[in-house]
């Protein structure tokens, strides 16, 4: 092998190899060491040990005793306490047993037994009332009897005289009062006459009962039906509406504005050509609807203001119809507007929906409560006159919204500008429209009767949507149990149903002014509480999106501390093995 490297090679081998050998003599261990890998690291001291026990100990208890309350306190979700029984209760309807009890003062002073009659009567009333909820009470009125503040207010007053000889039972509404003039025949038979006396007071609250039997059928739970009836009360003396009531109710109540304490008025004059250029809407508003506006300032109050547009085209899916005079229906030559001498343009019903050119007529007011609008039209030439067949006021309503009318400019008149004479017509059918999308009553004629009703309708809503808010909110907080509930909200739910107690107190009492008032506020509270801005937050705030944000921060600092742990957890037990070993 010597001779394939080379002398000087093999000299260099040789010379390696016996220093090797001399080194291994002189430094055994490294002979040692060498032949055995590397070298391990030298045994933990017992100071060591417990210094890191110590360590490890430490960093636990400033994470149990500092860390974990910390977090707890700083992500807690608050909650207030909540009244949930209550809420429950009123929301079934098992809170308050509302009920409307109308007062009816009777003046006979030339009757011979008026007591006699007011018993009859009101054992007539009594039997015929199916809905115990809503019931009128007679009283006899004397000459010193008045309402003071704070007593029941009275619905009406039936004042019975003697009519002429021979004639029937009659009565009388008075358009602007409260009053009921009956008259009896000379003749008559008490028997008869206190049935008479008992529908008559019938038939004038027969449409307000049977709103607010409507109203509040809607929130009461629905009554066990068994085998023997048909119909009757519930449990909570709330009337069972028969069908045919129920969908000509439901029709009524469809085109209802939601209540509201305060409503934009908003009159616009559309015409579609230049003219009339002005007209008189601040006059006719003041004259003619203004003092309609003040009778319904108890219920709700009002704001108006006008506008008119120029060259207001009809919407493009309205084309009228034209109707040559040979084609005109019987008994429809009283139409509103002068007839061209050919014929006239109709508008079909399924075009009166939409009608409104919502794309180019500005009807947006910028207010922050409910508006109404009331719009008169005038056509252009070429399409007048324009006129609907099935109305005979020539206007028609738009459920929850506001009023139209078509007004066709008599032939030859100064088409430039509109009078207040000339508003007249136009405003008696606001009058009755908004009315109707307030939710009156349309019989009877007396007003006062009507904006009475009026109130104790408005009332008996607001009581039912109060509670309705209230039930939502309850079925809300245990829905999510990990939506924060602020204070604040458990002082509107406290406020909601104090003013609910007092307003059902104020029922049962005949007050039914106050009534409307605490209603009114329990409604305002339970909206506020209801969609409360921190609350209504964390509907949306998912539980995955807490895992998303705690992962990336509890890892890096947990898994650490987490293994240093389980190492000195299973040193002591390996410690303690070794000791149970020894002994």
């Amino acid at each position: 092998m010597s001779e394939r490297l080379g002398p000087d090679v093999a000299a260099t081998i040789a010379s390696a190899a016996s220093a090797a050998v001399a080194e291994s003599k002189i430094f055994p261990e490294s002979a040692v060491s060498i032949s055995q890998g590397k070298k391990s690291p030298p045994p933990d001291t017992p100071e060591n040990t417990r210094v890191r026990s110590l360590v490890i100990l430490s960093f636990w208890v400033v994470v149990i005793t500092v860390g974990l309350p910390l977090w707890w306190i700083t992500t807690a979700i608050y909650r207030a306490p909540l009244p949930l029984k209550e809420m429950q209760s009123w929301a079934d309807g098992r809170a308050c047993r509302a009920e409307f009890p109308l007062l009816i003062d009777v003046e006979a002073l030339t009757l011979p037994d008026p007591e006699g009659l007011l018993k009859t009567v009101q054992h007539a009333l009594d039997d015929a009332n199916d809905f115990s909820a809503h019931h009128l009470r007679l009283r006899l009125s004397t000459n010193s009897s008045k309402v003071e503040d704070g007593e029941e207010s009275v619905a009406a007053t039936l004042r019975l005289s003697q009519g002429a000889a021979g004639s029937p039972h009659s009565y009388v509404l008075s358009p602007s009062s409260r009053a009921i003039d009956l008259f009896y025949s000379p003749s008559y038979n008490p028997t008869t006459l206190s049935a008479f006396v008992a529908s008559t007071l019938q038939e004038i609250f027969a449409e307000e009962q049977q709103m607010i039997s409507y109203l509040l059928a809607s929130s009461a739970p629905a009554p066990s039906p068994s085998p023997s009836s048909g119909g009757g009360n519930g449990g909570n003396g709330v009337k069972v509406v028969n069908k045919v009531n129920t969908a000509e109710i439901a029709r009524k109540m469809s085109r209802i504005v939601k209540y509201s304490p305060m409503y934009h008025l908003t009159f616009s004059l559309f015409t579609a050509a230049g003219d009339p250029s002005n007209w008189e809407i601040e006059e006719a508003v003041s004259e003619y609807l203004q003092p309609l506006l003040d009778a319904l300032g108890g219920i709700s109050g009002f704001t108006v203001d006008s506008q008119i547009q120029f060259y207001a085209s009809l919407s493009s899916s309205v084309v009228p119809t034209w109707v040559p005079d040979s084609e005109k229906e019987e008994g429809e030559e009283g139409e509103e507007g002068e007839e061209s001498a050919s014929g006239r343009y109709i508008l079909k019903k399924e075009d009166l929906s939409s009608f409104i050119n919502s794309a180019e007529w500005p009807l947006v007011s910028i207010t922050s409560y409910p508006a109404i609008n009331f719009i008169i039209y005038i056509p252009a030439a070429d399409q007048s006159p324009l006129v609907i067949p099935t109305s005979s006021t020539n206007a028609f309503l738009l459920p929850q919204w506001g009023g139209v009318m078509i007004h066709n400019p008599p032939a030859g008149s100064d088409n430039t500008h509109l009078t207040k004479e000339a508003l007249k017509p136009a405003l008696d059918i606001f009058a009755t429209q908004l009315l109707s999308l307030l939710g009156a009553p349309t019989h009877p004629a007396s007003l006062p009767i009507r904006l009475d009703s009026l109130t104790r309708q408005r009332s008996a809503e607001l009581l039912v949507s109060a509670s309705s808010t209230l039930g939502s909110l309850y079925r809300l907080t245990l829905a999510l149990p990990s939506i924060s509930i602020p204070s604040s909200v458990s002082t509107s739910v406290s406020s909601t149903l104090s003013s609910l107690t007092a307003a059902c107190q104020e029922l049962r009492h005949g007050r039914f002014g106050g009534a409307l008032e605490e209603g009114r506020n329990a409604e305002e509270q339970a909206e506020k509480a209801f969609f409360e801005k921190s609350m209504v937050g964390q509907v949306y705030f998912p539980e995955e999106h807490k895992v998303a944000v705690y992962l990336p921060l509890m890892g890096p600092v947990g898994a650490p501390l987490l293994m240093a742990a389980l190492k000195e957890i299973s040193r002591l037990v390996r410690v303690w093995k070794a000791s149970r070993l020894k002994k």
